[in-house]
């Protein structure tokens, strides 16, 4: 017995010390996995703040690009009104932007993958940028003031809601035919119902008879009784000569306008493009990251056109009339040191072989690419309805202040700049295809929280979810087209996405949204687009996992065993 409880204690004293040699031993790997974790952390840290050199002056050129189209683009509708043209002028001309861009960047996309020069193509779209935008600065609607003033008084009378003037002929002297009369309604004809106008009434004239003028005016004048003849002042006329050249130095005006901004819109949206293939072309060159070059682009969009809006202010104040040209020429300024910058840029591209027709066919016929683009467009519709009404449903519901919707803007700008510093290793993680069913969820979340928004200010946090509805999609949407681009279509691809996004789908949203808004309202009308964003997103992502990735794999192996048969095939002398 003493023996054997000797034996026991060894066992024990045994088994205590082999249980001690491994709380040491996983002591030791916890120690050793900590370590590595803080060292992949440092890994992760400095790759991501660390600085590619060769691609340097491409983050300058981003940067310069957009800060000075930010510098102008925010400006051009009140560079409208200040020249001359009228609300519907304006809407002609804005609608018909998106064609530009529809038309001009696919061309500079095709131009230079067919050249394989996406650097000279570049330059010389923003030298055309450069002259189409300085030149907008000339045209001039404004028709000079040349009304003639008499010292007549008329009476103003509305027999069977016809509104007629009567001249009080005590100086008439005008024979030439009128076109206009131009007259105030004093504060004595109050009584008769008719509102005393501080600024002048314009009067169509439509026939002359005599003294008596027969019109419309610009105002409704059927408040003044056709049972009362009112007294006018002030009468001053424009005869139909002067009229009528007045008319054309207006739309010799507009139409130089309208040219030169659509020539514009081309030149800066084929820029867009060009960029981001240039982009993905040395970030694939250099081994760098779309996001951190992205980053660069957001920085300037962001920072410069608040600048703008203090040189206005400053040259305005200066000159003693509000005056827009500084911010031109400072743009001009930026863009032409873009050039410099982009004829330094080391870009290898690939030059495409065969006709428009063959290489469109061949992106065609990659089945993931039409979807690709299908998708896109329907992602781009929700960005067109709150693009064209969340300003709207804010102002007009909301109450919001004018400065709540610029700083919404610098949010939405800001907010995915963090992100996009780390786009690379978050798309690495999550995926390409995750990464737009994410985008169409913060789209249907960004609805959701609009139709039930109370109080305005909220808006700047919804805002915040785009650094997944725009910032990450967009590097997303550029990875996807670096993948499945055909040899020496990438420039081509890339500007098909940028045109199918931000300008098909823009006007589909628009469209649409109008259509559901006028039936619905506002707010059902964002929860509509929420369940059809999440229906769509999910949609894509089960196409993608149970058809697309089959048909990617089976032509994989296909192209595999070609290339197989070639190295196969015998060497056959010549006879």
């Amino acid at each position: 017995m003493p023996q054997g409880k000797v034996i026991l204690g060894d066992i024990e004293s045994k088994e205590y010390r082999n249980l001690n040699n491994i709380k040491d031993a996983k002591k030791i790997d916890v120690t050793k996995d900590t370590k590595e974790e803080a060292s992949s952390f440092l890994r992760t840290a400095k790759s991501t703040f660390k600085i590619n050199p060769n691609l340097v002056l491409l983050k300058c050129a981003l940067f310069l690009y957009f800060g000075g189209i930010s510098a102008v683009n925010p400006f051009y509708t009140v560079l409208m009104r200040n020249i001359g043209l009228n609300i519907e002028e304006i809407g002609i001309i804005s609608a018909c932007l998106p064609f530009a861009a529809l038309v001009g960047a696919p061309i500079a996309g095709m131009l230079s993958d067919k050249l394989g020069q996406y650097r000279y193509v570049l330059i010389g779209t923003l030298i055309c940028a450069i002259i189409s935008q300085t030149c907008t600065l000339f045209a001039d609607a404004r028709t000079p003031d040349t009304f003639e003033s008499y010292n007549s008084s008329a009476i103003l009378y509305n027999p069977n809601n016809k509104t007629q003037l009567r001249i009080i002929a005590s100086n008439w002297n005008f024979t030439k035919p009128l076109s206009t009369v131009r007259f105030t309604i004093p504060n004595s004809n109050n009584s008769y119902g008719c509102v005393a106008t501080e600024k002048p009434i314009n009067f169509n004239v439509i026939e002359e008879k005599g003294l008596t003028l027969f019109g419309n005016a610009d105002v409704n004048l059927t408040r003044c009784t056709s049972q009362t003849e009112v007294e006018i002042i002030a009468l001053e006329f424009v005869d139909i000569q002067r009229d009528i050249e007045h008319r054309y130095i207006h739309l010799r005006g507009f139409w130089m306008f309208f040219i030169i901004r659509v020539i514009a819109n081309a030149m800066t949206s084929s820029c867009f493009v060009l960029f981001d293939a240039i982009v993905l072309s040395m970030v694939k060159e250099h081994n760098g990251d779309y996001g951190k070059q992205r980053f660069f682009s957001m920085l300037g969009l962001g920072s410069i056109s608040p600048l703008s809006g203090v040189l206005v202010d400053w040259f305005s104040s200066i000159k003693g009339s509000r005056d827009y040209s500084v911010i031109f020429y400072f743009s001009d300024v930026f863009l032409f040191i873009v050039i410099l910058l982009v004829w330094k840029l080391d870009v290898k591209a690939e030059k495409t072989q065969g006709s428009f027709f063959k290489n469109l066919q061949k992106l065609i016929t990659i089945p993931e690419i039409p979807v690709f683009l299908f998708f896109m467009v329907l992602l781009g519709s929700n960005w067109g309805l709150t693009d064209s009404y969340l300003f709207i449903f804010l102002t007009d519901e909301l109450n919001a202040p004018v400065s709540l919707l610029g700083l919404s803007i610098t949010v939405g700008c800001f907010c995915g700049l963090p992100f996009l510093s780390i786009s690379n290793q978050i798309i690495k993680k999550v995926g390409i295809m995750p990464m737009f069913l994410l985008a169409y969820l913060a789209h249907a979340a960004r609805f959701i929280g609009y139709s039930f928004l109370q109080d305005p200010w909220i808006t700047l946090a919804i805002e915040s979810l785009k650094f997944l509805s725009y910032h990450l999609l967009q590097c997303a949407a550029c990875n996807f087209c670096s993948l499945k681009a055909p040899k020496g279509l990438l420039a081509t691809l890339t500007s098909i996405f940028g045109v199918s996004h931000y300008h098909l789908g823009r006007s589909a949203g628009a469209y649409a949204g109008g259509l559901l808004i006028s039936q619905f309202g506002v707010r059902e009308s964002f929860r509509i687009f929420a369940y059809a964003a999440i229906l769509i997103g999910t949609s894509y992502m089960l196409i993608e996992f149970f058809i697309l990735r089959r048909v990617a794999r089976s032509r994989a192996l296909r192209e595999k065993e070609t290339e197989h048969k070639d190295h196969e095939a015998p060497f056959l002398p010549a006879q």
